[in-house]
């Protein structure tokens, strides 16, 4: 039966961390079965799901604080269970951009927050010499989306906010 951990890491940028991150895992014989990474101003942060069996998953737990001590990264570690099959398949992708203001990402979660729709995925930029931003937001629709409703509510918010937006599912 596999385990699954999730940890996070973060620390000042540099060279090789996800190849060492990935080495460690491979050689517990691990498998990395969803991540995420960026470069945050000089700052490197990183998430990973991991299984494996659960000799391999209690071997990295022990080991990656190790690794991550001696790269200058903090970490988070946490057991989860993976959905596997259990997620959702039917998303909306919603996509944005206009001229950056505070409060128009928050703004826009809200909106889909207030109508069930659960965030599962979320990338935003706000470029600092354009004054622009855009975002990518993934959301697992509930057992009954309303879409008649749905897209010009989101429209209405758009323009309220002076964005360009659309939704696209899938």
């Amino acid at each position: 039966m596999n385990q699954s951990l999730v940890f996070t890491a973060i620390g000042k940028d540099k060279t090789g961390i996800v190849s060492e991150l990935t080495k460690l895992v491979w050689q517990f014989g691990c498998n990395i079965d969803d991540s995420r990474m960026g470069i945050f101003g000089d700052q490197f942060s990183i998430i990973m799901l991991v299984s494996g069996t659960k000799s391999a998953i209690n071997q990295l737990e022990v080991r990656l604080p190790l690794l991550a001590h001696s790269m200058q990264l903090l970490t988070i570690i946490q057991r989860t269970h993976s959905l596997g099959a259990e997620i959702s398949v039917d998303q909306v992708t919603v996509e944005f951009s206009g001229n950056d203001a505070p409060g128009i990402l928050k703004e826009v979660t809200e909106f889909f927050a207030r109508r069930d729709l659960d965030l599962i995925s979320l990338r935003s930029k706000a470029d600092k010499i354009t004054e622009k931003i855009s975002s990518q937001l993934i959301f697992k629709l509930n057992d009954d989306p309303d879409f008649e409703r749905l897209m010009p509510d989101f429209n209405h918010l758009c323009e309220r906010l002076a964005i360009t937006g659309k939704l696209l599912h899938s």
